[in-house]
Formats: C-alpha cells, structure tokens, sequence
C-alpha cells in the first residue's frame, strides 16, 4: 500500500496485535453482557447480538492464544483446558451454534445446547430494558451472565496459572 512502511509491523497477526487484545476484547464483551442485564437501549435484538459476541469472543481466545507465539500456549494447553472446565465447553458450544447456524458437533456431548429462554423488563419511557438469558445443556439450565462471568473466571485462572497476567 503506498505511504504505508510495512517492516514496523508483524503483519503475520490480526491487526498487529497479540494475544492481549482479545483477551480485553472478552472482558468488554462481557462488560456488554453485564448492561444487558442490567437494562439497555437496543430491545432483544441488540441484547442476543452482545450476549452471541461475548461467546464468540471468549472462545476464540484460544486460537489467538495458541497462534500467538508470545503466549508461549500450545493447542494441547487449550485443549486440556476445555476439556476439563464444563463452563468453557457450554461456551464453545454456543459460539460455534452461533457461528454455524446450528451446532453439529459438541464440547458438552449435547447438540442441543443453546440459549434457550429469555426474560426481559421493559422500563417504560427510558427506552431501555433489562435481559435475562438462560443456557440449556444437558439437561440443565443456568443463566448466560453466571456462565460468561464463570468462563472468564475460567481463562483468568489459566493466564494466571502461566504468568501471562
């Protein structure tokens, strides 16, 4: 591109950033998530997108982990991760619905998983209102603020654990 010196950057990375980025990335999502529950301009629609964005977000954290050399994390780190961490599983498992239309393989071994109901207060004359989402997997149905705060808990272990914050 003219004007533009390409050797001040690593453009081997998603607009020059590393793993970080995406890392602050989850925890806006998740900050977005909160005003939705706690009422917001936009009504159900603009409240599935923020809720869809943070599970989408918070599990792409492990390709930009893995495929950062930075984060010193491996696919197997990644891996073993989800594997054992039951919140992280229902996690992938609604992103990837999210992402493909319909789940068609399964973290959780439940191809159903999915945001199943919806609660909302419309705060008449604010032009705003508050939602509450809930996950069902397994059987089991728990609300999507609990499981997204829960999933970053999660990865903030992780990190932790590798001294990467």
């Amino acid at each position: 591109m003219p004007g533009v010196d390409a050797s001040c950057c690593d453009t081997r990375f998603m607009l020059g950033q590393g793993w970080q980025s995406q890392w602050e990335r989850v925890g806006r999502r998740l900050e977005d998530v909160r005003r939705v529950y706690a009422g917001a301009p936009g009504g159900t629609d603009v409240a599935i997108d923020k809720v869809l964005s943070f599970f989408e977000t918070v599990h792409a954290l492990r390709d930009w982990l893995w495929n950062d050399p930075a984060s010193g994390v491996t696919k197997d780190n990644v891996h073993t991760l989800i594997d054992s961490s039951p919140v992280l599983q229902v996690c992938a498992d609604v992103a990837n619905g999210s992402k493909h239309f319909e789940l068609t393989s399964s973290q959780t071994g439940d191809l159903s998983t999915t945001i199943a109901r919806n609660d909302v207060a419309v705060f008449v004359g604010k032009g705003t209102s508050a939602h509450r989402f809930y996950i069902a997997s397994s059987g089991t149905e728990r609300d999507l603020l609990k499981v997204a705060e829960e999933a970053v808990a999660e990865w903030r272990r992780f990190l932790s654990r590798r001294h990467l914050i």
